[in-house]
């Protein structure tokens, strides 16, 4: 594996698997050489082989499997932001990575609107939404926490469609008449992983996350739904 020399020792090696994973060297779910292995071939210690390999599965480059080796994790799903604020489902951008998107539906209900939402939808201060909270999964894997919410009078036929396993674009349209067509705003933060997220997307307390407000409008402008979503760090990238 080609290195360079100019780089620390272990970010040489966290960038040559790196490269070997992208380039197809190693494939997903492949289990990669040992430490051991490893420090043989770059002549260094195990404690530098042991920091590459720690980044790559923070990263999410590399899943480690108690007993059996560090693991080929599976591969980023790639979001593409455009200035024509064109906006794709989750299970669309799922099936264009390849991978199989899926949802558990966590739980639905009837909120009160508040400020910034009674603005959005041009609504008064006693109106109600339904909020729809899943996580979403690609392979298997947890990727979001999906936090929707859409006006009640419009939208009531979501308390009751199924929305396990489903895109919610599609039940939105089904039950409103209108698809989320572009996003009129978009706002991301960094933020930590609560107890309650990390054990949703099986991850640890603290870990990053993409916090996500998107205010979604229909093909002719018209306020349909707003996301409020966290996405895993390590296994969803935004590419602006």
């Amino acid at each position: 594996m080609a290195t360079n020399k100019s780089a620390p020792l272990y970010q040489q090696i966290y960038e040559d698997i790196k490269s070997a994973i992208k380039d197809g060297v190693y494939k997903v779910d492949e289990k990669i050489p040992s430490e051991a292995e490893l420090s043989e071939e770059y002549g260094v210690s195990r404690i530098t082989v042991r920091r590459a390999i720690e980044d790559l599965c923070a990263d999410g480059y590399l899943t480690k499997m108690q007993g059996r080796g560090t693991f080929v994790g599976k591969p980023h799903i790639m979001r593409r932001l455009s200035q024509s604020k064109a906006t794709r489902s989750f299970s669309e951008i799922c099936r264009e990575a390849g991978v199989t998107p899926g949802a558990h539906l966590i739980e639905r209900q009837i909120v009160p609107v508040r400020p910034d939402e009674q603005e959005f939808f041009g609504l008064g201060p006693d109106a109600l939404l339904i909020y729809v909270h899943r996580v979403r999964t690609a392979d298997g894997l947890g990727v979001c926490d999906e936090n929707m919410f859409v006006p009640y009078d419009d939208g009531r036929d979501l308390l009751t469609l199924p929305l396990e396993d489903t895109s919610l674009f599609d039940a939105i349209e089904q039950a409103t008449g209108h698809r989320p067509a572009s996003n009129e705003d978009w706002n991301i933060t960094a933020v930590k992983a609560t107890t309650d997220q990390a054990s949703l997307l099986g991850i640890s307390v603290g870990d990053p996350l993409l916090r996500t407000h998107v205010s979604f409008v229909d093909a002719e402008g018209r306020p349909v739904c707003i996301g409020r979503h966290y996405f895993v760090g390590s296994r969803y990238e935004l590419a602006i």
